[in-house]
């Protein structure tokens, strides 16, 4: 929405200021804002890029992050999903997942639209993830991808 929405808003007063307060040709204003336009467009996409980047970096520099990554194990009980890290534990119940996505390299359950618990697949045999598969149909409908 920024990508169309800042370049519009902000095209109106380049173009009123350059032509009532400076004075200058309309034509001449009217190309740069549209320019201002197009460059804004193209560019945008590729300055959000950079900034997120940059600031998941300066996230992941800040602290201690071993919560984040590292070991962790998956307890499936008849009612609650356990993540077991080195120190934390995280219960998720049944409720609140949402769905539960399968792809070749990992199994990933969505708790929210920004918040999921990836489960690697990649060390499992295949009797070891058709057993998983098993345990997960108890808590949602499994939508493949």
């Amino acid at each position: 929405m920024l990508r169309y929405a800042v370049p519009l808003l902000f095209s109106v007063p380049i173009y009123a200021i350059g032509t009532s307060l400076f004075r200058q040709p309309q034509i001449y204003w009217l190309a740069i804002a549209i320019l201002f336009v197009i460059i804004w467009m193209i560019s945008y996409p590729k300055q959000y890029i950079k900034l997120i980047k940059r600031t998941t970096k300066k996230l992941l520099q800040e602290g201690d992050n071993s919560s984040i990554f590292g070991e962790k194990t998956l307890l499936i009980d008849e009612y609650n999903i356990t993540v077991k890290g080195e120190h934390t534990t995280e219960t998720i119940s049944r409720e609140s997942i949402k769905s539960v996505k399968v792809y070749d390299d990992m199994i990933l359950l969505y708790l929210s639209g920004i918040s999921a618990q990836i489960i690697p697949t990649r060390y499992l045999n295949a009797q070891s993830k058709k057993s998983l598969m098993d345990e997960l149909d108890v808590f949602i409908d499994v939508s493949f991808k």
